[in-house]
């Protein structure tokens, strides 16, 4: 019983991690977005004033860009 009960925990866990991954990019900039409060962006998993070298400004984003164009 108790290894059912665990097996049961285990599938949740991954059935929530799979839809998490599974979102669309887009959704997933706009949860990132959402997370800094004005005036700060989000770029590369922080909130920042200003994008750093490599990133292009969209807003409340930061989109990394490659330079070596």
């Amino acid at each position: 019983m108790l290894r059912l009960i665990a097996f049961g925990i285990l599938a949740a866990a991954a059935a929530t991690i799979a839809v998490a991954l599974l979102r669309p990019p887009a959704s997933r900039a706009q949860q990132a977005a959402e997370y800094c409060r004005p005036p700060l962006k989000f770029a590369a998993g922080a909130c920042v004033a200003q994008c750093p070298a490599g990133y292009e400004d969209t807003g409340r984003t930061c989109v990394f860009r490659n330079m070596s164009r």
